[in-house]
């Protein structure tokens, strides 16, 4: 079987332990704390404010951290984003973080520098008592080839690690309205869907909503959260 067709596979049999296959993070009921890590791609979610707006008045207290050339563990290459996404999350160590959402990465490099990535990062979270939820990578424009081999490694270690997945490749597949001329950063139309699929993989996650399919479950939780547009 294809990588992709591996992938679907897992999407189908994760998607009906989305709200209890992982330890529900600590938080009260009224709000709860999450921090979103992004680079240029997702600072859409800053620069046009009005993207945010599924996350406002609901049960998240959202943070953004994203900003421009961020990398997953090096400095990125402007001051904005001389820390990394792992230093973003030591920085809120005493934010009392309940979910870290992770959507950075496409300014980095090698397939196995996104493995060791994801591992020091997960262990940082969890040191926290958070819990972790990434986006896949979109395979499109000028990173295709290299995001399709970041999905592969991060599906390896999603399924090692038990770390929630938000299936923003699939997602975003048959939406290209959603996103600029290099297919990859998004417009302002984009940067409000990416809300909306963060804050119903939330809802998922956390039990609030119920996934429509029941088949058996694995140790991955893939959420494929698409909602009309």
């Amino acid at each position: 079987m294809s990588f992709r067709g591996r992938r679907l596979a897992i999407i189908v049999t994760a998607m009906c332990c989305a709200a209890t296959s992982l330890a529900v993070p600590r938080a009260s009921a009224e709000r709860i704390n999450v921090l979103i890590v992004g680079d240029s791609v997702a600072s859409v979610l800053r620069w046009a404010p009005e993207s945010m707006k599924p996350l406002w008045g609901s049960t998240y207290n959202t943070t953004l951290e994203v900003w421009g050339c961020q990398k997953l563990l090096d400095p990125g290459c402007i001051d904005s984003a001389r820390k990394s996404a792992l230093d973003q999350i030591v920085k809120h160590r005493s934010s009392d973080i309940d979910i870290v959402v992770i959507a950075t990465g496409y300014n980095d490099t090698g397939a196995e520098y996104v493995r060791r990535a994801i591992r020091r990062i997960n262990a940082e979270v969890k040191s926290q008592g958070a819990s972790l939820m990434w986006l896949t990578y979109r395979e499109n424009g000028n990173v295709k080839v290299k995001n399709r081999a970041f999905n592969k490694v991060l599906l390896e270690e999603a399924k090692r690690l038990r770390i929630t997945l938000l299936d923003w490749e699939l997602i975003a597949r048959k939406n290209k309205h959603w996103f600029s001329g290099d297919r990859v950063h998004m417009n302002k139309f984009g940067g409000l869907q990416l809300a909306r699929q963060i804050k119903k993989a939330l809802d998922l996650k956390m039990g609030f909503i119920k996934p429509t399919t029941t088949t058996s479950t694995t140790t991955t939780t893939v959420l494929t959260t698409t909602v009309p547009s």
